[in-house]
């Protein structure tokens, strides 16, 4: 046996792989046991009954990101469902039909028959997979002119903003639309994230399912395999056959794309996959020849398994690198400096690794007299080992969440529902982080001028929420539309103007950090001109053009008020 039928099965889920690359013309038996149903496509087979009942001429934009899975959707409804019999299909807006053309000239060309002039005229129904920076391009280019009521419908429908869009199907229009922008790759909750679409595709290629392709390879070669009990792809397939287990790599990935804004596709995801499960200089043969050096072979295996590749591999993708930073290993507190020390002196570390391993596939190898025996007696290993051991504490849940992430979350989801007893609270933490930003000299008077040497100059500030909550949120328990920004927003008395500011996770990062007492760094003033502009807003609403105080260096104070008449008073306080 000179290669592993395993990895060959598992390289189709690679970008590199045939089987990424979707196209209209047929839809296979993988692709049909990996389709998973979106809401994104719950949305589109609604308008294209909808359409046929009204028996109107009809544009149908389906609008996402590269490797979203707009073609695997077209062909799934093309081929399997027919659904699309009746349609011209335009599959990639991106692609031009000649060489001497532009996409945007191949695109006008074959939307003419939406074009104004032609709207009202009788012609075949029409959709369209497109890029939402391509639909952008094409609506704002010159050939947008003969598009006007086709710019007006992306204009209204807010299918170029971050704004939600409930319409759906709309009566009496020539267009229509859905779009995998409109939802994300997890729903929200007041618990937290539900990534019900990471978790079906990981069950896809995991679960122990004779309809699993995957799985019947591994049931069915891996046990012929010589090498089988040794192999970390066997048991890196293992160990993400656990539920437990997938649930974490997919909350993993939601939190890139919440902290990051990392835009996740499907492609990128089964990419994704592979890169946890085989490591990049995987060889059969040379796992085979490492074997006749224990130590050698353990050091091989430890940097082969998933809670390594997740964490360890850089340049191979996005997503990996982006991960790093979440890296278990990297998160310090008392307790972790305890263990680490507890691990390093310990001349036997098998109850540890015994107590961390034991259930999981890695025991086959790890946890074995002769593996801990070695690990014992050679340094590099060791170390090795603790990094593995630390992750999969976070993996089985023995390590907490991260204050910041769970509280945005919760807050998210209160401003999302429109619950405003909820996330008040998060408006005073907005509040004590403009004070920490500025400086206060008591609770109320903040600083809004320390350019003087030797002098600051403090205001009174009295903030004002200003609460609109729109009479279309939802109450929904589980939300699959909603925003991924929280806003606050404030009022200034004295010109009635509304001061808002979006917090997305990294400033709401910043702001829970400043609550705290944090100080913020030159870093922190670059990264949030948004911020930084709210609060100039926000010292404009305070008593400066009345009454400030006037601090000295050495602490003495004097307080400088503006009376009826229009003359100032200076006060000596202490």
């Amino acid at each position: 046996m000179g290669n592993c039928r395993l990895v060959d099965e598992l390289n189709r889920l690679r970008k590199s792989s045939s089987d990424s690359i979707d196209g209209i013309g047929a839809f296979d038996d993988f692709k049909k046991y990996m389709h998973v149903s979106r809401s994104a496509e719950e949305d589109l087979i609604e308008i294209l009954h909808k359409i046929e009942a009204s028996g109107r001429k009809s544009l149908v934009l389906l609008c996402g990101s590269a490797g979203d899975g707009k073609s695997h959707l077209l062909s799934y409804l093309k081929n399997n469902l027919r659904l699309l019999d009746n349609y011209v299909i335009y599959n990639d807006a991106t692609e031009s039909s000649a060489p001497s053309k532009t996409a945007i000239e191949t695109l006008n060309e074959s939307l003419q028959g939406f074009s104004d002039e032609n709207l009202e005229r009788p012609g075949e129904n029409f959709i369209l997979a497109i890029n939402l920076g391509v639909l952008s391009n094409f609506v704002e280019s010159t050939y947008g002119d003969s598009f006007k009521q086709l710019h007006k419908y992306v204009i209204n429908s807010n299918i170029l903003t971050n704004q939600l869009n409930e319409k759906g199907y709309e009566e009496n229009s020539a267009f229509q639309h859905a779009s995998f922008s409109d939802y994300h790759m997890y729903n929200l909750t007041a618990r937290g994230v539900k990534p019900e679409y990471l978790e079906h595709i990981l069950e896809k290629v995991f679960q122990m399912d004779l309809d699993n392709p995957f799985y019947n390879v591994y049931n069915n070669n891996c046990k012929e395999c010589p090498l089988s009990e040794k192999c970390p792809v066997k048991h890196n397939f293992e160990f993400l056959a656990n539920e437990k287990n997938r649930n974490y790599v997919a909350n993993a990935l939601v939190e890139v794309t919440i902290k990051d804004k990392e835009i996740l596709t499907t492609r990128e995801i089964l990419n994704y996959i592979y890169d946890i499960i085989v490591a990049q200089n995987f060889n059969y043969k040379k796992m085979a020849q490492s074997l006749t050096n224990e130590v050698s072979f353990l050091k091989e295996y430890i940097s082969d398994i998933t809670p390594s590749l997740m964490y360890e591999y850089t340049d191979k993708s996005v997503l990996l690198n982006q991960l790093q930073k979440y890296d278990p290993l990297l998160v310090r507190s008392e307790q972790a400096d305890e263990d680490a020390i507890s691990y390093y002196v310990s001349s036997d570390v098998s109850k540890e690794v015994v107590s961390v391993i034991d259930k999981e596939a890695y025991s086959k190898v790890l946890c074995q007299s002769s593996a801990i025996e070695k690990i014992n007696s050679d340094k590099v290993l060791k170390a090795q080992l603790f990094n593995v051991l630390e992750r999969l504490k976070k993996i089985k849940g023995d390590i907490i969440q991260d204050n910041a992430y769970t509280s945005f979350l919760s807050t998210l989801y209160y401003f999302n529902t429109g619950t405003t007893k909820k996330y008040g609270d998060f408006y005073g933490l907005v509040e004590e982080a403009v004070i920490q930003w500025c400086g206060n000299e008591d609770r109320d008077n903040v600083c809004f001028d320390d350019c003087h040497e030797g002098i600051a100059l403090y205001e009174h500030i009295e903030f004002e929420p200003y609460l609109d909550i729109p009479s279309n949120v939802k109450k929904d328990e589980e939300l699959q539309r909603f925003l991924p920004f929280i806003t606050v927003k404030y009022e200034n008395k004295k010109t009635g103007e509304i001061i808002p500011l979006d917090i997305d996770y990294s400033l709401y990062e910043l702001i829970y950090k400043l609550a705290a007492g944090y100080i913020q760094t030159a870093e922190d003033r670059n990264n949030h001109a948004d911020f930084i502009s709210f609060i100039y807003k926000i010292l404009r609403t305070g008593s400066a053009d009345k009454e400030v105080s006037l601090v000295t260096d050495d602490n003495r104070k004097a307080i400088i008020e503006k009376t009826k008449f229009g003359v100032y008073k200076f006060k000596v306080v202490r």
